[in-house]
């Protein structure tokens, strides 16, 4: 039989992904989505998942606060971007999580590690969410990057970069034409840029949504994307699927 999922994260790429991955998996079945707390608490409690799924810092109710006032108590993956401390205490208290940024496969792997009937104790959710609020901090990312351009340092708004790539072990900034190289790996810049604005296209790219003008048919299910000043991108065929829902391709 089929265990039943529930998918509660307010940023609509994450939720969105966790959705996708579900969807091609024939061991889960999802029940419902929620963007917010009030709206998971109600859901929760309506569907009675098996597994939730849950984001921890979200506006208005976090996840602990979602787990506090349901009446139905599912088994619990957290969705997390706490430190590697507070990861650790996870760990010890048999709750999994998944530390954002994640791969496909540590979901799938944290799904399969949640025994038949398993449900969350009281004493663990509070346990857990006194460590996490000893340990963890906010999330910040760059609004801003500087680069050295000859003999100086510019600085640019990071609204107005078009995209990053890799190409002989150099990392190079696009915006508005020019391009930098800039000191930083790819996955540096993911974990610190807004995912809801930047997208690994490839593993060689990470793209600025909003600066995407164009998605062009690459032939046998690819596609290349343009930015206004020239620049392209080619999409990796895997991360084609989840491109389409941020864009809204249908």
């Amino acid at each position: 039989m089929k265990r039943t999922v529930c998918v509660i994260d307010d940023e609509f790429r994450s939720r969105k992904r966790v959705l996708t991955l579900l969807e091609e998996n024939e061991d889960f079945v999802v029940v419902g989505e929620a963007d917010n707390g009030k709206a998971a608490v109600e859901l929760i409690d309506a569907k009675l998942p098996d597994i939730v799924i849950l984001d921890i810092n979200m506006p208005g109710l976090s996840g602990f606060q979602v787990l506090e006032n349901t009446t139905h108590k599912p088994a619990v993956i957290f969705i997390t971007a706490f430190d590697e401390h507070a990861v650790r205490a996870f760990d010890i208290n048999a709750i999994d999580y998944v530390l954002k940024p994640y791969q496909d496969y540590r979901l799938l792997e944290a799904l399969s590690r949640v025994p038949e009937g398993s449900h969350l104790e009281t004493e663990t959710l509070q346990d857990i969410k006194q460590i996490a609020e000893d340990t963890s901090a906010p999330k910040t990312y760059f609004k801003r990057i500087s680069v050295k351009d000859r003999f100086e340092f510019r600085v640019i708004d990071v609204e107005n970069i078009d995209f990053f790539h890799t190409e002989d072990n150099l990392v190079f900034l696009h915006t508005n034409g020019l391009h930098f190289i800039i000191d930083k790996s790819l996955s540096q810049l993911e974990e610190s840029l807004n995912p809801e604005v930047f997208f690994r296209a490839h593993r060689k790219s990470l793209v600025n949504l909003n600066r995407i003008e164009r998605v062009i048919p690459w032939g046998r299910g690819r596609y290349a994307l343009t930015f206004a000043h020239d620049g392209k991108v080619h999409l990796s065929k895997d991360k084609t699927r989840e491109l389409k829902h941020l864009l809204g391709m249908y």
